[in-house]
C-alpha cells in the first residue's frame, strides 16, 4: 500500500511538472515599455502582445501615457494612428487609431490581432483616421514585437 501511494504521488508530481512546462513554452502575453521620441520625450507606449506562433498572429494592445494633444505635436493633426510592418522591406499597415483622452493626456488602443508572430510597431500623428501612409511625425520610434 505505501508503495502505491509513493508512486501516485510521483505519477502526481510528474504530471503536475509537465503541465507547468506546458503552460510555461505557451508564454502568455507578454509587455513592453518604449519611451517617446524627441516630438514626445515624456511619452511612454505600454505595449503588450500574445503571440500565437501556430497561427502567426499576435494580439497586441497599446496604452500611451503623457501624450499632449495630437495638434501640439504637428498643427492640423488631430489623430494618433498605430502601424506595423512585418518587416523593412514592406510597407506600413495601418492597425488602428489611439482613442485619445485629453484631460487624461493618454491614448489607448484596446486588443486587436496583427496577422503576423513577429512584426514592427510604429506610433505617429495624422490629420486623419485612416491615411495611406504613415506621417513623418513620429512619437513612437518602430518597436519590435514577437
Amino acid at each position: 500500500m505505501d508503495t502505491r501511494r509513493r508512486g501516485g504521488r510521483r505519477t502526481g508530481l510528474t504530471l503536475g511538472l509537465l503541465a507547468s512546462l506546458a503552460l510555461a513554452a505557451c508564454g502568455g502575453p507578454s509587455g513592453q515599455t518604449v519611451q517617446g521620441t524627441q516630438l514626445v520625450p515624456g511619452a511612454d507606449a505600454h505595449i503588450t502582445a500574445d503571440v500565437d506562433s501556430d497561427a502567426a498572429t499576435t494580439r497586441v494592445a497599446v496604452n500611451v501615457d503623457h501624450l499632449p494633444p495630437p495638434e501640439r505635436i504637428d498643427a492640423g493633426s488631430e489623430r494618433f494612428v498605430v502601424w506595423q510592418r512585418p518587416s523593412a522591406a514592406t510597407p506600413w499597415r495601418r492597425v488602428g487609431v489611439l482613442d485619445y483622452d485629453a484631460g487624461n493626456r493618454n491614448g489607448r488602443l484596446t486588443e486587436t490581432t496583427v496577422p503576423y508572430s513577429n512584426f514592427e510597431l510604429l506610433i505617429t500623428v495624422e490629420r486623419h483616421s485612416s491615411p495611406q501612409s504613415p506621417s513623418s511625425a513620429v512619437v513612437i520610434a518602430p518597436t519590435p514585437i514577437g
